[in-house]
């Protein structure tokens, strides 16, 4: 042991004697090490990461495969089952120890209030073994049970960082009430720090309650109309997560309970003769569901692109370490003198190495929390990253794999040096070392070649980006305010919400600066749609298939006028469109495409598959990105909110010729007049939040930049290093040609030659692997190709820029050597 600490400060005095290569291979590696640990700390929560449980391996969700066609479903994707299911598979012992359900009181934040004021927060209702099931105990209080369940009791546990943040960790808590959607609930219990819930779209839930039958907690925040959790067999809405028994396979389980979980459709919700029987798949919970369906692919490329960033600072390091070791070689020939062997070498260069590799790792995980904090405000969703004990290891890791690369590098120079070389001088064997100078030019040309690779593709996702921030929307975004209502008090029947907003609505018309307004059931841009199939005068518009699909929106009056969107016939909402006139519908211009071909749609009536309501077409819009950005044509029809069933939650949309956010105050002074309890949901500007639908790409456009660019930066260090340590070995050729005739503009010439053999090396190994890369990226890309000239000219452009400035200060000082004094040094 006391070697070790000898030998440790033996390498740290060493490494003091160079204070310049210490702190530049330190930050070299700290840039290295800590972007990769930032992706990785990123991949962790989104595709790695376990539930903090016990045995969390043992934890699968519930996923449903053809669904009957007479059922509604709401939710997330194919994971939405209904009452009877649950119970049917809570029972299934065969296969599971505990079966958990589980939905949100709103596809967002819900309204609550602790105080005086309202706010939101994201609730969820639960089954009673939920904690139990788990198998984790809360940290103040007590969890659920099942006669929590059965009795609907009005009771809440809170999420521990919730708690710490909203209730300043106060351990009296229990028994106080909070208020959700204007139900006061008791606070039972407080969660255990790191548990934040297993909803598969958010990382974090605030506070959790039993199951409800209150109308105004229903699932997902809808209306009662559109159904009930206990009362509506064919309403798909709550999700199950189940633990298996041990030494239960996924795959197994499914096979126990498929014909239980076929039973309780048969007995609730029985498909057609014609429709497949439904199934059940179990998936392992790991990571976030949602989010690892949409950040995969991107994460693993950002994961190989910091890798060779990681390989392009290695190899920097590498060349300064030779350069520093080559100073040094007549101190290791008179240590094999002495009796070291190679043990002895290779020890002393690995503790080197682990110096400068643990304080590069140490500044490197500090860069990665700051990283990490970064990626969370930008990626624009509701990750929970955190640098935890599997992300600590990836870290150790790569340090112990950069520490070797580090130490072995010099050892095949270092062990074939001729002992008598001790006693010679530095200037003796400095004309020999000219051989060694290819191995340095390989790998900054094997640099070059893989910054050309982060370049291209920084500029395939840069220029996509771009293009779906200019596309046309069909729709204007500047100039609006959208905001979301949930209205609770005072509203029992579809007549009542009507009447809420339609009120509201002309309030929100008088506000100073709003020249128009309108309601919409899902707002624009956040990802949200109502998909139902379609009948067009009673009849399938597409009889080869088996259903005509439809994308249908409740909207208020004026809602083409306010969101800009063109009208190629008929005519738009008015306020005379009430629950007692007559049924209207505006369809897009992708809907007479598809269903009407060619024939004038105006007059024609359209309904929903199952639904008896048929609305008449009054007119025909354009076709507007509706989800996201990112996203086709579709059929598409809106209806006056007003003849609609089952609407309650409303987004309000109000334009003005100035600053929208300028009218939020007056708007959230207006609705707080209106109801105290009632919170404004998410305020913000419709540009900003399609702006937010392509979040994803932005982060992972913005990170390649970042990527390419450090790459760049560091190619140009390395460049520079090893055509400076060229220019000094060679010091007395060149001094010899100058003083034989050659030229300044010919020094400068042959040191750029060389330069620019090393970046036509890379180059040609580049370009192809760019191309392949690129190839891997067609998915990710909006509006172009992966051959996107002008993507690989800029590329190409930043590496002529960077090889002509690494190159030009070593080959300006080579050209201004004075040969008597080169001769003299020699």
């Amino acid at each position: 042991m006391l070697r070790i600490v000898r030998d440790f400060r033996h390498a740290s005095r060493q490494l003091q004697k160079s204070p310049v290569f210490a702190l530049v291979a330190i930050l070299t590696i700290a840039f290295g090490i800590g972007a990769n640990t930032a992706i990785f700390s990123v991949m962790n929560a989104v595709l790695l990461h376990f539930l903090p449980v016990p045995a969390p391996e043992q934890l699968v969700y519930f996923h449903l495969r053809n669904q009957p066609m007479h059922t509604s479903s709401t939710g997330y994707s194919d994971m939405p089952l209904s009452m009877q299911v649950f119970e049917a598979m809570r029972t299934q012992h065969d296969a599971f120890q505990d079966v958990i359900a589980f939905v949100p009181l709103a596809f967002d934040k819900v309204a609550v209030r602790v105080g005086s004021e309202p706010e939101e927060a994201h609730g969820e209702m639960v089954s009673g073994n939920f904690f139990s099931g788990l198998q984790i105990r809360p940290f103040l209080g007590r969890g659920f049970i099942p006669q929590d369940e059965s009795a609907h009791a009005p009771v809440a546990v809170l999420n521990y960082a919730w708690w710490k943040t909203r209730f300043a960790g106060s351990k009296h808590i229990l028994g106080q009430t909070i208020y959700a959607k204007g139900v006061p609930l008791t606070i039972v219990g407080v969660a255990p720090p790191g548990f934040h819930g297993v909803d598969p779209e958010r990382s974090s839930m605030d506070f959790w309650i039993p199951l409800q039958q209150r109308p105004e907690l229903n699932a997902w925040g809808a209306a009662t109309t559109e159904g009930t959790l206990y009362g509506s067999s064919d309403w798909l809405v709550l999700m199950l997560l189940g633990r298996l028994q041990p030494g239960v396979a996924a795959q197994q389980a499914q096979a126990r309970i498929t014909p239980a979980f076929q039973s309780a459709f048969a007995g609730s919700a029985p498909p057609s003769p014609n429709e497949q029987a439904p199934q059940v798949v179990l998936t392992v919970l790991r990571g976030m569901e949602s989010l690892r369906r949409n950040y995969e692919h991107p994460l693993r490329f950002l994961m190989w692109m910091v890798t060779l960033v990681l390989f392009i600072a290695c190899g920097n390091v590498i060349l300064l370490i030779l350069a520093r070791n080559s100073g040094r070689l007549s101190e290791f020939c008179l240590r094999q003198a002495l009796g070291a062997n190679k043990r002895a070498l290779f020890s002393q260069l690995f503790l080197e190495s682990a110096v400068l590799v643990a304080a590069g790792a140490a500044l490197g995980w500090f860069l990665a929390g700051a990283i990490t904090q970064a990626l969370t405000s930008w990626s624009g969703t509701q990750i929970l990253i955190e640098l935890d004990q599997r992300v600590l290891l990836f870290t150790g890791g790569v340090s112990f794999v950069v520490i070797l690369a580090f130490a072995l590098a010099p050892m095949p120079l270092i062990t074939r040096l001729p002992l008598n070389l001790a006693l010679r001088s530095a200037g003796g064997t400095a004309s020999g070392e000219r051989h060694q100078l290819w191995g340095r030019q390989l790998v900054v040309a094997l640099q070059i070649s893989l910054c050309v690779v982060l370049l291209s593709a920084a500029g395939l996702l840069y220029r996509s980006l771009r293009n779906l921030e200019t596309t046309d929307l069909g729709m204007r975004t500047a100039g609006l305010l959208v905001f979301g209502l949930s209205p609770e008090a005072n509203i029992s029947s579809d007549a009542d919400a009507v009447r809420f907003h339609t009120a509201l609505l002309e309030r929100m018309r008088a506000l100073p600066g709003v020249d128009s307004a309108t309601l919409t059931e899902i707002r624009f841009g956040e990802g949200g749609s109502d998909n139902n199939a379609v009948l067009v005068d009673g009849h399938n518009p597409v009889p080869e298939r088996r259903f005509a699909p439809l994308r249908t929106n409740c909207v208020g009056s004026q809602f083409l006028h306010t969101f800009g969107i063109a009208l190629y016939a008929g005519r738009d909402f008015a306020d005379s469109d009430t629950a007692s006139s007559a049924k209207v519908a505006i369809v897009n211009q992708t809907f007479v495409d598809q269903y009407m071909h060619g024939f004038s749609p105006l007059g024609h009536h359209i309904s929903v598959m199952g639904e008896p309501t048929q609305y008449a077409i009054v007119g025909v819009a354009g076709n507007i990105r509706y989800t996201a950005v990112r996203e086709t044509d579709r059929p598409m029809a809106y209806v006056p909110f007003s003849q609609a069933p089952g609407v309650l939650s409303m987004q309000y949309a109000l334009h003005t010729s100035g600053n929208p956010m300028a009218l939020l105050p007056e708007a959230a002074r207006l609705v707080h007049d209106v109801d105290p309890n009632l919170p404004l949901h998410k305020p913000i500007t419709q540009r900003d939040q399609f702006a937010e639908s392509v979040s994803q790409e932005r982060l992972v456009a913005n990170l390649s930049i970042f990527f390419g660019l450090l790459a760049g930066f560091l190619v140009a260090i390395g460049l520079y290093g090893s055509i400076s340590y060229g220019v000094s070995r060679r010091t007395m050729e060149i001094g010899v040609r100058m003083a034989l005739g050659a030229q300044r503009r010919e020094v400068l010439l042959m040191i750029f030659r060389e330069s620019l053999a090393m970046a036509a090396i890379g180059l040609a190994i580049g370009i192809p692997a760019s191309f392949a890369v690129g190839k891997t990226l067609q998915s990710m890309l909006y509006g172009l190709h992966f051959t996107d000239p002008l993507s690989m000219s800029l590329a190409l452009l930043g590496i002529a820029s960077v090889t002509l400035t690494a190159a030009f200060f070593p080959a300006y000082r080579a050209s201004s050597i004075d040969p008597m004094r080169a001769l003299r040094t020699e």
